[in-house]
């Protein structure tokens, strides 16, 4: 008689997530796409749980979701003659093999396992893991001294969290269903996403779940029913969407009014941003350079440099640029230290800026209702993004409300750019469509008007 099955993936994302060789896998996005179920699966691939030599390390956010995973896996591994020890559990087969269990409770937790050697490691909800480097660390005990155990990462999430900037970033931008090659180690990364549609299982068993995801907020029905990476709770500018704000590069039209925008850094990147805008007061931002840790002379260049035989109606740029300090000038001519300001500078090198308007809340509330939307009668945003301007579109949507004021940003993100967009937007003006005559029209009162002076002196 042929074997029972006991198990087997679902055909689609399932199927695809525990097929990928990379280094390191992202599975998930929405609720309800069989995550903890691939994950199970792929702790005891039959070339693993074969070996006597291996370990598996399984990570989770505290001991009560570690405890949820260790129940489910009694159940999943019961035919497998697993015994199950410890406290965290340890999962012991018959060849000897292990699966040892942990959680990141504690701030420091990832320290713990430095020194140790595991072939997998399943990290569950990989955004409670709050940034990068924690991430690395953990993943620095991913290795293989055995032959044919190659060191794999298996991570499940959804949407959000505190991880959710550096995950997206990581894994979401550049590895959606295609295999990344990392410029500085040579390893391979790769996101599968899967929603609740690819898992058959629960939509025959609990058809209503879907229901539930359509019913919640917005911004959490995006993320866990759609899978949404755009939208997550927290997000300060929770209406962008890519598919919305994005747009290919166009020739920009001569007579369309033009900006450039400065946020000044050194340690932290230096952003200006090129903004046009339309006949209808509708602006597009078509240019950006975005580098840190290069001296002001560089910057400079590269702005006069990109910046052509362009005109600008103006150049706004941080008021602290105006600051009086010679430590900020950087060399800027690998001259000595002056009593210049940066401002200045740029001034007398053929960039000159004016002082930006800081108004931080007011500048980031303008710039919301440039974001603005709505399927009715707004279909399309007043402010667009050309595609080269990766840096400004990858850490606009990623901004957070401050926890200690919430109607400003969360300042120790990545928003020198965004503080550059901001800059622009409040000289550029209010948004208000209807407070902006159309072109034909401003073109039709502009003949009338010499008209009219021709037929005053007529008579």
């Amino acid at each position: 008689m042929p074997e029972k099955i006991l198990w087997q993936p679902h055909k689609g994302a399932q199927t695809k997530a525990l097929q990928q060789s990379a280094k390191e896998i992202l599975y998930g996005g929405a609720r309800g796409g069989g995550k903890t179920e691939a994950g199970l699966a792929w702790m005891i691939e039959p070339t693993y749980l074969m070996n006597e030599k291996y370990r598996g390390l399984v990570i989770r956010r505290n001991y009560d979701d570690l405890r949820d995973w260790i129940d489910r896996a009694k159940m999943f591994y019961r035919s497998l003659g697993v015994k199950v020890t410890g406290n965290p559990a340890e999962f012991t087969f018959p060849s000897g093999a292990k699966i040892r269990t942990g959680h990141l409770a504690d701030s420091d937790a990832t320290y713990k396992y430095l020194g140790h050697e595991y072939h997998k490691i399943l990290i569950e909800e990989l955004t409670i893991i709050p940034d990068e480097e924690n991430y690395l660390r953990l993943i620095s005990t991913c290795r293989s001294t055995v032959e044919n155990l190659e060191p794999q990462i298996f991570a499940t999430t959804n949407p959000g969290g505190a991880g959710h900037m550096w995950v997206k970033q990581r894994f979401v931008d550049v590895a959606r269903e295609k295999e990344y090659v990392d410029p500085v180690t040579g390893q391979t990364r790769i996101f599968i996403p899967s929603r609740v549609y690819d898992n058959p299982t629960l939509m025959e068993n609990d058809p209503d779940y879907v229901n539930t995801l359509k019913g919640l907020p917005e911004e959490l029905r995006e993320a866990w029913l759609e899978g949404s990476w755009d939208v997550f709770s927290g997000q300060y500018f929770n209406k962008w969407r890519y598919e919305k704000h994005v747009v290919k590069p166009f020739k920009i039209p001569s007579d369309w009014h033009r900006y450039r925008c400065i946020d000044y850094g050194y340690s932290a990147p230096f952003a200006c941003l090129w903004i046009a805008v339309d006949y209808d007061g509708d602006a597009y931002v078509y240019r950006e350079h975005y580098e840190k840790q290069k001296p002001l002379s560089h910057h400079i260049e590269k702005i006069k440099e990109l910046s052509g035989d362009e005109k600008y109606q103006n150049s706004l740029a941080d008021p602290a640029m105006w600051i009086r300090n010679p430590q900020n000038t950087n060399n800027w001519s690998n001259a000595l230290p002056t009593h210049m300001s940066i401002a200045d500078i740029m001034l007398f090198n053929g960039v000159p800026v004016n002082r930006a308007n800081n108004d931080r809340i007011s500048g980031w509330n303008l710039l919301r209702e440039y974001l603005e939307w709505n399927d009715e009668d707004k279909p399309e945003p007043r402010i667009k993004f050309f595609s080269n301007c990766e840096n400004l579109i990858r850490t606009l949507p990623m901004l957070v409300h401050s926890e200690k004021k919430p109607e400003d940003v969360d300042t120790t993100q990545e928003d020198h750019a965004p503080d550059a967009l901001r800059y622009g937007l409040m000289y550029i003006g209010s948004p208000n469509k209807d407070s902006v005559k159309p072109y034909l029209q401003r073109e039709l009162e502009k003949l009338l008007a010499m008209e009219s002076n021709i037929d005053g002196v007529r008579n």
